[in-house]
């Protein structure tokens, strides 16, 4: 079995806008740091904070986690965070890996061409658009941007359960 999934969002462009529109109501947060070139995520703000996107964002991405229930032969899942990021020029980050859940995951608002998930022993080419979701122990990364295009996400964390 694989344990790397992928769909593509219906409807995406309607959904990106909307998305987009939400998530540009939360002040702008830039993280830069070592390993880190964010333009603006709402990783670092309080988990309490409202946040408009949640709805359908959540809305959007269970199909996908329905399906992969269904493929791993479990009965429930969970969503145990998510947040955005938006990259501009030499946005980055680093490797790392996704600790105390089951799988990360990936939704691609804005993607340039060659800009998704890097992963050190395998590639996975996802597009705007595309959910990914892989084991979260697996090492990844999202390249530099090399030109002035934008890439935002939307990553979350997730757990399944046989009971």
């Amino acid at each position: 079995m694989n344990y790397i999934f992928k769909s593509k969002v219906e409807n995406h462009q309607e959904i990106k806008e909307k998305l987009l529109q939400q998530i540009n109501l939360i002040p702008q947060n830039p993280m830069v740091e070592k390993g880190l070139n964010i333009i603006h995520t709402d990783w670092n703000l309080p988990l309490a904070m409202h946040r408009e996107y949640k709805n359908l964002f959540v809305e959007t991405i269970s199909d996908h986690l329905k399906n992969m229930c269904h493929q791993l032969g479990c009965n429930q899942y969970a969503v145990d965070r998510f947040w955005f990021q938006r990259y501009g020029q030499n946005g980055k980050h680093e490797w790392h890996t996704h600790s105390n859940v089951n799988y990360a995951n990936v939704y691609f608002l804005e993607c340039p061409k060659g800009a998704s998930t890097k992963f050190k022993n395998f590639t996975e080419d996802c597009e705007e658009g595309d959910i990914l979701s892989f084991p979260a122990f697996l090492p990844h990364m999202s390249p530099p941007i090399l030109n002035d295009e934008i890439k935002t996400i939307i990553a979350f964390n997730s757990n399944f359960e046989v009971e």
